[in-house]
């Protein structure tokens, strides 16, 4: 049995001071252990409601996430998303709760949510990418750590995400050696088109901070982690996101 919840409420006291926890994995001596959190993780954000204009014939993003979920021995769905109950979203419903994957999952506290079939899961995924939110995922030490799941390396995360209350908006003042669990999928280009007119959406729509105006015009930073909130929420539809590469979620 992993974490119960009474331990998990005492966890999420912390919620309020997430940024400058961040912050201090930067400090000497207590950054040094905290890093440590993040070891192991590897995560990609899969941008699945922007066009994707790949060469040829492959596998677009849209079909990993729902290969990973048929062919998971176990799934287990979140009754609500902590990150939204935590932050009162009034964008995007919290009712809309993390996908895990995996044997790890077995061991996440029934109370949490309840186990899903195959279809139950696909519509749970289906449901959140209608809503306009963007599917994460990953294995991710910090979910084995607030569930108290032992088998940490038998745990994949989906997490539907938004960019105004995701854990990962703290990957913002995380060192690069920290963050760099959260990766662009392989091969995947974003780029600002002749179209932007420098309204500056993207810019305040960008979880990471990647996004910024020069000269008027929107410019993609190097911590593009590739989300597609850019290309979503563009007016102009200025942002194009292309992929190049077969994405490699089987490595999860």
């Amino acid at each position: 049995m992993g974490r119960p919840v009474w331990q998990i409420k005492i966890i999420t006291l912390f919620w309020p001071i997430r940024y400058l926890l961040a912050r201090m994995v930067n400090w000497p001596v207590l950054g040094r252990w905290m890093k440590l959190s993040f070891k192991g993780d590897r995560a990609q954000y899969i941008p699945v409601q922007v066009e994707v204009k790949p060469p040829g014939s492959m596998v677009l993003p849209s079909q990993v996430v729902e290969n990973l979920i048929r062919e998971s021995s176990y799934r287990f769905i979140l009754h609500r998303c902590l990150c939204r109950s935590l932050e009162g979203c009034r964008r995007f419903s919290p009712e809309i709760g993390c996908l895990f994957l995996g044997e790890g999952a077995r061991e996440i506290d029934p109370a949490l949510g309840r186990e899903a079939s195959v279809e139950e899961a696909l519509s749970h995924h289906r449901k959140a990418l209608d809503s306009g939110l963007i599917p994460m995922a990953g294995k991710l030490r910090w979910d084995s750590l607030w569930l108290g799941v032992k088998q940490k390396d038998q745990l994949v995360a989906i997490c539907h995400c938004c960019d105004c209350c995701c854990y990962f908006r703290l990957y913002r003042f995380l060192p690069k050696e920290a963050a760099a669990g959260l990766q662009k999928i392989e091969g995947l280009e974003v780029r600002v088109g002749d179209a932007c007119n420098g309204c500056g959406i993207c810019v305040e729509r960008c979880f990471i901070g990647a996004m910024r105006l020069q000269d008027g015009k929107a410019v993609v930073g190097e911590d593009c982690r590739g989300c597609g909130r850019c290309a979503q929420v563009c007016p102009q539809k200025a942002v194009q996101i292309t992929l190049l590469r077969h994405p490699e979620g089987e490595g999860f």
